[in-house]
């Protein structure tokens, strides 16, 4: 009973006793792995917190002890602490979760209505885009979330729907466009856009790739969404891009190994923006031009045109199921059934389908 670990989950999870009852069975949302053996033990010493924190709620409900409702900015900074910090984008949560506080912080904890909510939303919509408010809206609702049943009976913003968000066209780059960029990019750069191409990582995936990943022939990547890694086939052109790097460092991308996850990633946007204006490339989506993720739509697209089954280019990228993938194949780049090869037979040839 306690704290314990499951064969088919990375989190840490709870088995709450209760007197002549089954235990609440519950996942923390503490990854089990953290990276290194001090940060592991310090993710277990924080299930065993929230172990003792839930048994103490369980306490409160029974013996119907009076319990003190925080404001919400306090609660924020409780989230922020406990929960935020173990997410792979926790700098980009923790900047939600300030401006989130902007307008909830006048309220108290047990006082947010779902009229409050939409009273956000519509405010907000004003300033930004559906999709960073939908972003958001994830953020509020979950945090809401968490404080039931210790502070609340219920989540007063469960019924906030996304907003509709316009599609937009994601086009992939040109052959064309790609020479330009191989062509005026550094060493560095040039490694960086063949790994994103080759691999169909996210940007953080590849800007933060260290040698201890990369097993000669496959690279071992970790999904940040399911807490599981995957082995990504290593391409021949981007051995040889890897091998031109320099080797006096753990990191391959030395020029921005030493920033955090988001300082890393808004390096490597600003690097692709710059190698994008000495191409000559269009750069945005709303102008008809390029991100540093039509690179993940491009590697994809070119996979399914080169022949690998559509079955290993969703392994490879992490897509959950064929639907999500769907949104990233363009119908001029995919390949007739006929030529599909199995995941058996498909995946010795991904090294060479994109020379």
């Amino acid at each position: 009973m306690g704290v314990y670990t499951r064969p088919d989950s990375p989190f840490f999870w709870l088995a709450l006793e209760r007197p002549r009852r089954k235990p609440i069975r519950e996942s923390t949302g503490i990854p089990v792995d953290g990276g290194t053996a001090e940060q592991t033990r310090h993710n277990r010493r924080l299930a065993q917190e929230a172990y003792s924190a839930r048994m103490g709620d369980l306490a409160l409900q029974r013996f119907e002890l009076p319990g003190t409702k925080p404001e919400i900015a306090d609660y924020r900074e409780w989230y922020l602490e406990r929960i935020t910090s173990q997410k792979r984008a926790h700098l980009r949560e923790a900047s939600i979760l300030r401006q989130l506080g902007a307008f909830f912080d006048v309220f108290a904890l047990d006082r947010i209505t779902i009229d409050d909510a939409h009273e956000w939303r519509t405010a907000r919509r004003g300033e930004v885009s559906a999709a960073t408010v939908n972003r958001e809206r994830a953020v509020v609702k979950h945090l809401m979330g968490t404080a039931v049943p210790k502070y609340l009976d219920g989540n007063p913003v469960s019924g906030l729907q996304p907003l509709r968000v316009a599609e937009q066209d994601v086009r992939t780059l040109s052959r064309d466009e790609e020479a330009r960029f191989l062509e005026q990019a550094t060493v560095e750069e040039r490694a960086v856009i063949i790994c994103a191409l080759d691999t169909l990582q996210r940007l953080s995936s590849v800007a933060g790739l260290q040698r201890a990943q990369d097993h000669r022939t496959y690279i071992r990547f970790l999904d940040p969404k399911a807490g599981t890694n995957r082995k990504v086939p290593v391409s021949k052109r981007l051995r040889k891009a890897l091998s031109a790097l320099p080797k006096n460092r753990d990191a391959y991308f030395t020029s921005w190994a030493h920033l955090s996850t988001e300082g890393r990633r808004t390096a490597v946007i600003r690097v692709f923006e710059d190698l994008c204006r000495r191409a000559e490339v269009p750069l945005g989506r709303r102008d008809g031009g390029v991100s540093f993720h039509c690179l993940r739509h491009t590697g994809a697209s070119r996979m399914l045109q080169a022949g690998v089954d559509i079955e290993t280019v969703r392994r490879i990228g992490g897509w959950a199921n064929y639907r999500q993938l769907q949104r990233y194949l363009h119908p001029a780049d995919k390949a007739p059934p006929h030529h599909t090869r199995s995941p058996h037979h498909g995946a010795p040839g991904l090294s060479d389908h994109l020379l």
